[in-house]
């Protein structure tokens, strides 16, 4: 029943794409049966949350978490208070960000991290998301001289420390990406799908200007993307050191046989993440996400600010527009 439950929210596969959830299913309720077992809460993890796509021009509102975030927080929430209802334990769901283990490879600074990170805590204790925990990237590896608390100066301070530990420690010297995407599948669906949304976003981080050829920003939207797998891999290796017992969720496409794909947004769309698009409530309450270009280039839709701080998009209808509760 509670892997059911979290089955209701999984990723739809892409087309050709195998699906072996039945073979990975048995680990999955092991793990779920060894908490069940001991009367314990059920843990899961998630890899994500890491910023906001550096394509403010035409996919996401800003830098801080908005409405997308606040769906998708509320979704898991959710999926751990369904849990609750059919097992008193309940579940809880630990966040990890990713962000440092990528950021500067986006040249995204790493006070945008921390910023992102801090207002989305916030944005699940104002909303009340209990059984949601956070975790960092200082949390996988050891680095000395920490205080026990980080605030942004200490965050920053040690990126870099927290992305060297992490490379040293978990990088596995014999891993090849190219044969890596060529033999696993998993590491094959994520690739595509950083190089789909890298196609767009490279753009906005290295310019290439007008005398830039296409072959060479394909190269490079490659090489980005292997470095990528190459840093995800030692990410991974890190969380099932430190998290060896959690029920393992994704936010990227596999074949379910090791980790479960989930759909942050409980979107009437085409799926991705709230931090690469923007949101919009449709006049009947339905939610899509689409960049934000597409919101802002429709005069059907308006634009909406929540703390003063651009949030989601709504249709424009002449009687009220049906907003669900949120």
């Amino acid at each position: 029943m509670i892997l059911a439950i979290i089955k209701g929210i999984l990723l739809t596969k892409l087309p050709g794409a195998q699906d072996r959830w039945e073979l990975g299913r048995p680990d999955f309720l092991s793990t779920i049966a060894r908490f069940v077992r001991q009367g314990k809460t059920v843990q899961m993890c998630l890899p994500a949350f890491p910023f906001k796509s550096v394509n403010k021009v035409e996919k996401v509102l800003g830098t801080f978490p908005d409405k997308a975030e606040e769906l998708s927080l509320r979704r898991l929430n959710d999926i751990c208070m369904s849990i609750g209802k059919i097992y008193p334990p309940g579940a809880e769901l630990l966040i990890i960000s990713d962000g440092l283990v990528y950021s500067d490879l986006f040249t995204t600074p790493d006070r945008e991290v921390w910023a992102y990170g801090e207002a989305l805590r916030a944005l699940a204790r104002e909303r009340g998301f209990s059984c949601i925990r956070f975790s960092r990237l200082r949390d996988l590896v050891d680095v000395p001289h920490l205080p026990e608390r980080l605030d942004e100066v200490t965050y920053v301070g040690n990126a870099f420390n927290f992305r060297r530990e992490l490379m040293n420690l978990y990088a596995d010297p014999a891993f090849d990406p190219d044969k890596a995407v060529e033999e696993n599948e998993d590491v094959l669906l994520t690739y595509l799908g950083y190089t789909r949304f890298l196609k767009n976003d490279l753009r906005h981080i290295f310019p290439s200007g007008p005398g830039g050829s296409a072959r060479q920003y394909k190269r490079n939207v490659k090489y980005i993307a292997k470095q990528m797998i190459i840093r995800g891999n030692a990410f991974a290796a890190a969380v099932k050191a430190r998290f060896p017992h959690h029920l393992r969720l994704s936010i990227h496409q596999s074949v379910g046989e090791h980790k479960i794909s989930i759909n942050l947004l409980p979107t009437a769309t085409t799926y991705t993440t709230p931090w690469h698009c923007a949101v919009a409530f449709r006049s009947d309450g339905t939610l899509i996400s689409a960049p934000k270009i597409e919101f802002e280039n429709d005069p059907d839709f308006e634009l909406v600010y929540e703390d003063g701080r651009p949030s989601y998009f709504r249709e424009v209808a002449k009687g009220p527009v049906e907003m669900p509760a949120v």
